[in-house]
């Protein structure tokens, strides 16, 4: 896109920047990760994955090691089209139109996942991996045009307050999601409180797994509420007049002159490097969250929806920590800070099963529970629980401050290319960590060795976070 189309659409977008309000632009695009988020938390990390693993798979270390394998593909795969998407958008300007497009490819996979049925009758575990690996791609289509938006949709002075706060927003509403279906689906004969219905809401069978299908076609209907928000009132950038092939030839152009241009830039380079790093183990660590805590603490239905409640509310306070921390350290401080503090509690988790903590202090599981309640009885469960949930919020604090300092450290004008440049180094890398942590899982027979790789990956990038420069001025 030219600096001239850019410049043309920037009153409109900037124009409330001096005010707290924000635009109805603003919460639009918020709104669209609330409905985005979800896909993340309710399919990939804490209830569909895992039930494919613990369930249709029936072994939770092969499970682990089969969401390895196919998270290898679908990063190589991503690695050859994501950075070469962005640069074209940059050339032809609006981005709606192709968030769409993803959206409606979208929607008949995931209505499809309610026939990975437990038995296997409809579809095989091959082919809801497949499926799931397809999914995950669109997903990270629409995540980089998604957030080249951020900018014009909340105004540039305030993208990293904005940037936390969207994620915390998005994982308020992934807990109200989770929370009714724990109410709903999970409890229901399984605790008879007040208020909790007899049985499953809609005659929904738990033997069947009916809950854990229905996530699939829930995030559908979820992903067409966003997309009317997002195209009703987000801004977009105005068209350039560029054809589709020309952009794409241009665009393409551009990534590799990004790549040469890199040596010219050191700081941008270093930066690079170590979100490389750091978003490579964070994207690992997202993936097998919730099949770690299956097969390590054995947790499945109910219990480990409580468990995701629980995570998922860290998570929001994690969206609102960055917001804080952005604008009272800068960007680049606080991401040090972030993924500093998430690997060390990542060790403490890897330390912590059900007949031990943090590896030194032994539990008998035949102890005397903590108390009668369905969920969290033992000390090695809250302990689990607690420490697992303040990683999250850090995590997530860190990808909403490396979301925001993309923003803040490239010119206005190629903030796709440079998400897509982005894009291209992650992709190229993200199959690296799930193909330790299958070949690790696999040889050690170990889910918590399999999953070692992703904090040696986070110390790396917070220790080149410290040779950067830019990303540390206060917000207004």
């Amino acid at each position: 896109m030219s600096e001239d189309v850019i410049a043309v659409s920037r009153p409109a977008t900037t124009a409330s920047s001096g005010s707290r309000a924000l635009t109805l632009s603003a919460w639009s695009w918020i709104g669209y990760e609330a409905t985005r988020i979800p896909y993340l938390v309710l399919l990939k990390i804490y209830i569909f994955a895992p039930y494919v693993s613990k369930v249709m798979i029936g072994d939770a270390v092969l499970g682990q090691t089969l969401f390895a394998r196919y998270g290898f593909v679908a990063g190589l795969v991503g690695a050859v089209t994501v950075p070469f998407l962005g640069a074209s958008l940059d050339r032809m300007g609006p981005r709606k139109p192709w968030i769409t497009a993803c959206i409606l490819i979208s929607l008949p996979l995931l209505v499809s996942l309610w026939w990975a049925k437990p038995d296997r009758s409809a579809l095989s575990v091959h082919a809801v991996l497949v499926i799931v690996m397809a999914l995950n791609l669109l997903f990270v289509y629409s995540e980089i045009l998604h957030n080249a938006m951020l900018g014009p949709a909340v105004g540039m002075s305030r993208v990293g307050r904005y940037s936390g706060v969207s994620l915390g927003v998005a994982n308020l509403v992934s807990v109200a999601i989770m929370t009714f279906l724990l109410w709903g689906f999970a409890l229901p004969g399984q605790l008879h409180w007040f208020g909790v219905p007899d049985e499953p809401l809609f005659g929904f069978s738990q033997a069947s797994h009916e809950m854990e299908r229905l996530i699939g076609p829930l995030i559908a209907a979820l992903a067409c509420a966003g997309l009317f928000m997002l195209l009703r009132f987000t801004i977009d950038a105005p068209a350039s007049g560029e054809t589709f092939s020309r952009a794409v030839r241009l665009g393409s152009r551009d990534v590799f002159a990004l790549i040469a241009g890199l040596r010219k830039q050191p700081d941008l380079l270093k930066f690079l490097i170590a979100r490389t790093l750091y978003a490579d183990g964070f994207h690992t660590l997202i993936i097998f969250e919730g099949i770690y805590a299956s097969g390590v603490m054995g947790w499945h239905g109910f219990k480990l929806l409580s468990f995701a409640v629980v995570k998922i509310a860290f998570a929001a306070l994690g969206g609102l920590l960055a917001a804080s921390l952005n604008a009272r350290l800068g960007t680049r401080r606080a991401i040090i800070l972030q993924i500093s503090i998430t690997v060390v509690l990542l060790v403490m988790v890897l330390g912590t099963t059900p007949d031990r903590m943090i590896f030194f202090w032994p539990h008998d599981p035949a102890a005397q529970p903590l108390w009668n309640g369905p969920v969290f009885r033992t000390l090695p469960e809250v302990a689990f629980m607690l420490l697992s949930g303040s990683m999250t919020a850090f995590a997530v604090a860190s990808i909403a401050s490396g979301r925001a300092m993309i923003i803040q450290i490239v010119p206005p004008m190629r903030v796709g290319s440079y998400f897509g440049l982005f894009g291209l180094t992650a992709s190229t890398t993200v199959w690296i960590a799930p193909m330790l942590v299958g070949i690790l899982t696999a040889r050690f027979q170990s889910q918590a060795v399999g999953l070692a790789p992703i904090a040696v990956l986070l110390t790396l990038g917070a220790i080149g976070m410290l040779f950067v420069k830019g990303g540390d001025r206060l917000e207004e």
